[in-house]
C-alpha cells in the first residue's frame, strides 16, 4: 500500500482503464496508523484477517474477517491499527476504482453512497474480492481485463444490494461545511508539522470552537489532534530514518519534536523500538541479514 499521510492522495495505475487491486500484508516494519486522507477513487477493502478501526466520514467501522468496507470518493478516511500479526499475514484485499472508471459504469456515482451497515458481507461478496485477489499488483490488459472488469461490475451490483443510500439524505449542508473545514486542518498539520502547532489556534483559524474542534476531530479520527499531529511527525521522522544519515536529533528538531526524547518516546508507541534500533533492524534485513 501506498503511504498517504493526509491531504489529497493520488494512485499511480499499471493499466489505462484505472484498476488498482492490492493484497494487504502485515509487516513489522511499516506498521504504523493510516492517518487520515481522501481521493477520487472509490476503496472497496475485504478484511481477511485484521481488527483495525476504519474511520470515515466521522463513523467507526470495526474490522474483522469477512466484512467489506467502502470508502467513497472524497470521503474523509484514516485507520488505526488493532493488534500486531505475525510479518505476512494476508490482512485484506483492496480493491480501487478511478474516477474515469466510475464516470463510465456508474455515472450517478457523485450522488450515491455505499454504506457500510453489514458486519459480514454476502457469499458472492467475498468469492469475488478473493478471486479479484489473485490479479493483484499485476497490469491488467487484452481478454483478462473483460474478466476482471465482468467481476467489479458484478461486485457493484451485490454492493448495491447490501446497502446504498443518496448523498443529499446522508449529509446536510453544515456537515458538508465541516468536513470541508477538516481537510483545511489536515492540511495545515502537513505544511506546518516541523513548527510548534496549538490545538486552540487551529480550531480558531478554521472557525471551530475549541471544544466543538476537540470531540469533532477525535470522532472523525479516533485519536485527539495533537495525537494525530505525532503520529505524522513520527511518519515523516521514520522516512528520514531510513532515506538519510542524520542523527536521531536532527531528525527530531526537523520534524517538530523539541528533543530526541520526544521522538524516542513516540515513536517507541507506534513501532515498539527506539529510532535508532529500528534504523539498525531495517538496515539489517535489507542487507540480508535473515
Amino acid at each position: 500500500m501506498s503511504e498517504p499521510l493526509a491531504k489529497h492522495q493520488i494512485f499511480e495505475y499499471k493499466n489505462n482503464d484505472s484498476i488498482l487491486i492490492t493484497n494487504i500484508r502485515a509487516n513489522r516494519y511499516t506498521r504504523r496508523s493510516l492517518l487520515s486522507h481522501w481521493h477520487d477513487e472509490m476503496e472497496i477493502t475485504y478484511i481477511i484477517n485484521c481488527d483495525n478501526k476504519h474511520y470515515i466520514d466521522g463513523q467507526c467501522i470495526q474490522a474483522e474477517p469477512g466484512r467489506l468496507i467502502v470508502t467513497n470518493p472524497e470521503s474523509i478516511h484514516n485507520i488505526v491499527e488493532g493488534q500486531e500479526l505475525p510479518d505476512n499475514t494476508h490482512i485484506a484485499v483492496m480493491l480501487l476504482l478511478s474516477k474515469n472508471f466510475l464516470e463510465k459504469e456508474l455515472p450517478d456515482f457523485k450522488t450515491i453512497y455505499f454504506t457500510n451497515s453489514k458486519e459480514k458481507c454476502r457469499i458472492e461478496i467475498k468469492r469475488i474480492m478473493l478471486e479479484l485477489s489473485e490479479y493483484a499488483d499485476r497490469e491488467i490488459k487484452g481478454f483478462t481485463y473483460f474478466y476482471v472488469k465482468g467481476l467489479i461490475l458484478q461486485l457493484l451490483y451485490f454492493m448495491s444490494e447490501e446497502g446504498i443510500t443518496s448523498r443529499e439524505c446522508l449529509f446536510d449542508v453544515n456537515y458538508l461545511k465541516d468536513i470541508e473545514r477538516l481537510k483545511g486542518v489536515f492540511n495545515y498539520v502537513e505544511t506546518h508539522y516541523m513548527t510548534t502547532i496549538h490545538q486552540a489556534e487551529v480550531a480558531e483559524k478554521f472557525y471551530f470552537t475549541k471544544e466543538y474542534f476537540a470531540r469533532y476531530f477525535k470522532k472523525c479520527t479516533g485519536m485527539t489532534f495533537m495525537k494525530y499531529v505525532t503520529n505524522y511527525r513520527v511518519q515523516k521522522a521514520q522516512k528520514d530514518l531510513l532515506g538519510t544519515g542524520k542523527s536521531i536529533l536532527e531528525i527530531a528538531l526537523d520534524n517538530g519534536f523539541s528533543d530526541d526524547r520526544g521522538l524516542i518516546n513516540a515513536f517507541k508507541e507506534i513501532y515498539h523500538t527506539t529510532p535508532f534500533q529500528y534504523r539498525k533492524m531495517v538496515k539489517f534485513v535489507h542487507g540480508g541479514g535473515i
